[in-house]
């Protein structure tokens, strides 16, 4: 006989104990694969956040740290707010960037230090930096006033009064012949910028007031007017004062368009070649150079004098620090020393002890004065000049701590919490 087999298949209560048992062996598994869905998900998040943080510290990183302080916005604790925006694998950022001039003083900077000689750790926002760029004739002019020049017209004074050149006669030209040099910062017919110079020599007579002077010479120009003049730099050898501390020498700056740019002053000794050879060719050099040079140089004082348009009219800004315009920086006089250079910035020259500068601007007509009352505020010409030495030698933040974060989503729709962070140093 034929035997029959067991068909009757699982029980109900089989099947749940096989689900429940597979549940608990599936579950951890779909977990894991899950929370990894949600890990890479996040990761990718990350990625993308934080290469448009990235990205935007490079951009930091790559320009000039003042022009990035410009766009930002400085905040009560001394930082400086820095945002834009960021695209990154097709998702828009807003990306923030926190510069921090103070972190600049701790120790993290000198990590060789102990921490009981944390107060040691370089400051590096307290030195003093030179604040000077390359000279470069796309964005400067250049101008040197040699001795031939002022010898020519000196000699065409001496022929206009007393009809001879020679010796004597030069002599008491070279007494009383006082110059001129003016620069003049004006638009041209194309749109742009023109810089010209010219000299004048003046000599009284009597009542008479004889004047030679050269040409208007160019010595910058800008043609598709997409360029912004950054530089003027003059170099001169000096017009000694003799005895007297009187100043016969003045240099005359016209911003005719009110174009923000930087003047230097670049006074020049004179050589210290000597011999017959010199004397025939230079006699104004000569003059200069050997008669007591020393006391000559102790003596000189040189007026300068800057012309700019009416400030109520430009739209620049005033205050306790007005926006400086024409920058005048020069070796005349030692602007290196701190507290002179606060006294010109900070009152008339003629009060500033052994000044060696006289400083006066007008913004109306030629009435040039030591202070300027502007919108009921009276500003030394020092302080509208923004009057430094040649290296523009500063106190001011030039190293900052960055710490940039980049937020999912733009203005109302930006997400609250940061999904990239990048930090670096840059300067």
């Amino acid at each position: 006989m034929e035997k029959k087999g067991n068909n009757k298949g699982f029980s109900l209560l089989e099947l749940l104990v096989a689900v429940a048992i597979l549940a608990v062996i599936v579950t951890p598994f779909l977990m894991a694969f899950l929370t990894t869905t949600r890990i890479n998900a996040s990761t990718k998040e990350a990625q993308r956040a934080k290469f448009a943080a990235t990205n935007v510290m490079e951009d930091i990183r790559s320009r000039d740290v003042d022009s990035v302080i410009a766009e930002s916005v400085k905040q009560d604790d001394g930082t400086y707010l820095y945002t834009t925006t960021q695209e990154s694998d097709g998702i828009d950022y807003t990306v923030e960037a926190i510069l921090d001039p103070r972190r600049t003083t701790t120790k993290e900077n000198s990590p060789d230090l102990d921490d009981a000689d944390e107060d040691e750790a370089t400051d590096y926002n307290a030195e003093k930096m030179a604040n000077i760029y390359g000279m470069n004739s796309a964005y400067d002019g250049f101008y040197e006033l040699d001795a031939t020049t002022d010898n020519s017209k000196v000699e065409q004074l001496a022929e206009i009064l007393l009809g001879n050149r020679d010796k004597d006669t030069l002599q008491n030209v070279y007494d009383s012949v006082n110059r001129e040099i003016v620069l003049t910062i004006s638009n041209n017919d194309k749109g742009g910028t023109d810089v010209k110079v010219r000299s004048i020599y003046t000599m009284p007579s009597g009542a008479k007031i004889n004047t030679v002077s050269t040409q208007d010479q160019i010595i910058y120009t800008d043609t598709t007017g997409e360029i912004d003049l950054r530089g003027i730099y003059l170099f001169y050898n000096p017009l000694y004062n003799g005895t007297k501390r009187q100043a016969r020498e003045t240099i005359t700056v016209v911003n005719e368009k009110g174009k923000k740019c930087t003047v230097y002053l670049c006074k020049q000794e004179w050589p210290g070649t000597t011999g017959t050879d010199a004397d025939k060719s230079f006699p104004f050099f000569k003059y200069c150079h050997y008669n007591d040079k020393n006391t000559r140089n102790a003596n000189y004082l040189v007026n300068v004098r800057l012309k700019e348009p009416n400030r109520a009219d430009s739209e620049i800004p005033l205050g306790d620090n007005p926006d400086v315009v024409t920058s005048i920086r020069t070796n005349i006089d030692d602007l290196s020393d701190i507290s002179k250079l606060e006294q010109y910035q900070t009152m008339s020259s003629t009060k500033v002890l052994n000044a060696r500068l006289n400083l006066t601007y007008t913004n109306h007509g030629d009435n040039y004065s030591y202070e300027k009352n502007i919108n009921g505020t009276t500003y030394p010409a020092g302080q509208l000049m923004g009057i430094r030495d040649l290296s523009g030698v500063e106190v001011r933040d030039h190293v900052f701590k960055v710490t940039v974060n980049a937020y999912k989503g733009i203005g109302d729709s930006r997400e609250s919490e940061a999904s990239g962070t990048v930090t670096s140093t840059t300067q």
